[in-house]
């Protein structure tokens, strides 16, 4: 498609020769480098095509081979131009597009964010506003090494951002560091030693000590922020006297017996959407931030989506021209109430999932105590869940003066 372009903007010809020495007049045109297209043999005679250029410089070749050349067609600008050169007004809409298209290029119509994953392009769109960065701005206007300095500051997870102009698009490509979001990891490997201790009010079930101290043992209760494991090793003489201390980083597997409380609540009434189908699509054209389109909403309630295109000449080239289509599906709302049975179902599906979160960090259920209850207009779920799990969490140990 692309080679088309200068052949079409040159201008060619289709041609037929009729020639006792055919392939004499074309090994002419080989060794003077006229290139021939689209050659083709049709017994008495062969058609080809061949620029405008060549066109003229074949006559000898024809006069040597005692040849008859036939015009055929006509193609490309040159031929166009041509033809409609009486049309003003088309040439001066066509050179009112190509400045138009000129007066677009020097602005950004889009901006591209590529490789966000824990900040939302909303936020980093929010910040971009407050640098005055927004489509419409004029490229002179950017500076792409203070907007990547910039967005470097503004996000310290962000290690490394490229700004860079592609046509009219602005593309933003940047790096996050994931690490940064495992801070208690990063804390962890800063310390040289821990105590673990409980997250959670409970009762050991099980303790297996690898290293450190154990503090607590099996069938114990313990309380929130109570040493289960201590980093801190007393290193004892012949006399049984504390020498010194050693510390280390406690690893041990230790499950408590605790309970989480639930509650839950939620309203017998609720409303319920039935639509009318009488869905209608009305179509709009956007230019900057002028809209033309034939939509109208006389519906109360009514669900309404938009489907929208950016018009571009290129991937990189976008204009600020868009259309698309807005939709209404109009409803109505039906107030309704829950039955008892079917609030119950409900309440057990909102505790089954509870549950299920809980298995899916590791716990163990081992009983459930939770009562539902009505009023008028409410359904209400409190109790407490019982779990077998390990509830633990390093510290840092508080370390005692050396004897």
């Amino acid at each position: 498609m692309i080679e088309k372009i200068p052949k079409y903007v040159r201008g060619y010809v289709r041609i037929r020769l009729e020639s006792p020495m055919p392939e004499r007049f074309l090994s002419l045109c080989v060794h003077n480098q006229i290139p021939v297209r689209n050659l083709k043999n049709n017994g008495m005679y062969y058609e080809m095509e061949i620029s405008v250029k060549d066109f003229f410089r074949i006559n000898t070749f024809r006069r040597k081979t005692q040849s008859r050349i036939f015009l055929l067609e006509k193609h490309g600008l040159p031929f166009f131009f041509h033809r409609n050169k009486k049309r003003k007004a088309f040439f001066l809409g066509f050179l009112i597009c190509l400045s138009l298209l000129y007066l677009c290029s020097l602005f950004i119509w889009d901006i591209r964010l590529e490789g966000n994953h824990y900040n939302s392009d909303d936020t980093i769109w929010e910040m971009l506003e407050t640098m005055h960065v927004t489509d419409g701005v004029p490229k002179k206007n950017l500076d792409c090494q203070q907007i990547a300095s910039n967005i470097r500051e503004a996000f310290p997870n962000i290690v490394w951002v490229s700004a860079k102009i592609e046509g009219t698009c602005l593309v933003l490509e940047m790096k996050e560091n994931e690490d940064s979001y495992i801070e208690k990891e990063e804390n962890e490997t800063s310390l040289d030693s821990w105590d673990l201790t409980a997250k959670k009010d409970g009762k050991i079930v099980n303790i297996i000590t690898r290293q450190g101290m154990p503090k607590v043992e099996k069938g114990q209760e313990c309380k929130k922020g109570d040493i289960l494991v201590s980093g801190e090793v007393e290193i004892l003489d012949n006399d049984a006297q504390v020498q010194r201390y050693e510390y280390v980083k406690s690893d041990a597997d230790i499950f408590i017996e605790t309970e989480y409380a639930y509650y839950h609540e939620f309203s017998l009434k609720y409303t319920e959407k039935e639509y009318l189908g009488e869905n209608k699509s009305y179509p709009f054209l956007r230019f900057l931030n002028y809209e033309i389109t034939l939509y109208r909403n006389t519906h109360e309630h009514a669900e309404i989506y938009c489907q929208e295109h950016q018009l571009s000449l290129t991937p990189s080239f976008k204009l600020p021209v868009s259309y698309g289509s807005i939709t209404i599906n109009p409803y109505t709302e039906i107030s309704k109430a829950y039955t008892q049975e079917e609030a119950i179902g409900i309440e057990q599906n909102k505790i089954q999932t509870f549950m299920e979160n809980l298995i899916s960090t590791g716990a163990e259920i081992t009983g459930k105590n939770i009562s539902i209850t009505f009023d008028q207009t409410t359904c209400r779920a409190m109790g407490s869940i019982q779990v077998i799990e390990s509830c633990v969490e390093k510290t840092p140990v508080h370390k005692s003066v050396q004897p």
